[in-house]
């Protein structure tokens, strides 16, 4: 379930609200699923679309007693093996492998889930070669002063060595950024407290007191990123520099680069198209590749490191951090 929380941030939510499929009479199923490469398979969680002029949520929504299997193929398409998944008794809708099996790098996976009602849902991924997190540099830094236009201190730097791509175009990845402040024993409080001030300047401006929390600010990631805008080395490995509007807090951070499959890819891509549409009439569908459903089963492969960003005029050393 670890996953369906990180990428939640992408909005799987936009596209129950933008896609002409979710205006459609007859509800569809919603697939919420991701493998990462090199990692235990994941959970899948199943859904049925509502009405537009209907709340959407998760749990009023929930496909329950479907038959649920992911499959890994072989070179000719078969089935090399099935790993078959059940409902777990916590959450309606999510569904979990019987027996752990993991993802293997550059292999083809497929799901299939078979609803009580209605046809059977299949869609593909191929995972990403893995991404090996070489070194790191300036993992203590402090966040530039923003009283002072000189400020000018070194960016936190994750130097990566990604395998060989099998897709038709360059690697593209997505940055994400996660406190690891211990921010659930924080008490929610004004902008001009010491909790408040945590945040760095920009989400500073955003956060607000009588609606927002701390932890919901915790993850925060960019859009699709190509490998072009980072810096190739001569051995192979790319350098990939923390911009300082990914960092929501001071303390600790997780920063993750995460190459991405093509349906990750196509859902991120035209998600953002959607989002820079001005007029109804002109909002595009969500590019997916489910078929007889909707939503998102795509695969990645990521490394990660650790940065400590210091505030300019605050200690957060006596702050505890999540475990």
């Amino acid at each position: 379930m670890r996953r369906l929380l990180l990428f939640a941030i992408f909005g799987l939510a936009a596209l129950i609200g933008c896609d002409t499929a979710a205006l459609e009479t007859e509800s569809q199923v919603v697939v919420e699923a991701y493998l990462e490469a090199g990692e235990p398979m994941d959970s899948v969680r199943l859904t049925r679309t509502a009405r537009a002029s209907a709340e959407y949520t998760p749990e009023r929504t929930a496909v329950q007693g479907a038959d649920v299997q992911v499959q890994r193929l072989n070179d000719s398409g078969g089935v090399a093996a099935t790993v078959p998944y059940t409902e777990t008794d916590s959450t309606d809708g999510l569904y979990i492998p019987e027996t752990p099996a993991t993802v293997k790098p550059q292999g083809t996976y497929r799901l299939r889930a078979a609803p009580p009602e209605g046809p059977v849902v299949t869609a593909e991924t191929t995972v990403p070669a893995p991404v090996e997190a070489v070194r790191t540099q300036n993992d203590t830094t402090t966040y530039p002063d923003p009283d002072d236009e000189n400020s000018d201190p070194p960016q936190f730097e994750l130097t990566v060595r990604p395998g060989p791509s099998a897709l038709e175009r360059q690697n593209v990845y997505v940055l994400t950024s996660r406190s690891l402040l211990d921010l659930q024993s924080i008490s929610a409080s004004p902008p001009d407290s010491v909790a408040g001030r945590l945040l760095t300047p920009f989400y500073l401006e955003q956060y607000d007191a009588d609606s927002d929390t701390l932890a919901s600010f915790r993850v925060n990631s960019s859009g699709l990123l190509n490998e072009a805008n980072f810096t190739s080395n001569d051995d192979g490995t790319v350098s990939i520099t923390l911009p300082w509007l990914a960092v929501a807090f001071y303390g600790p951070n997780q920063i993750r680069a995460s190459v991405v499959d093509d349906n990750l890819y196509d859902f991120l891509r035209t998600q953002s198209a959607q989002q820079m549409s001005l007029a109804p009439g002109e909002i595009p569908n969500i590019d997916e590749d489910i078929e007889n459903g909707t939503g998102i089963f795509g695969s990645f492969a990521e490394a990660s490191g650790k940065v400590l960003i210091r505030p300019p005029d605050l200690t957060v050393d006596d702050i505890p951090l999540r475990p």
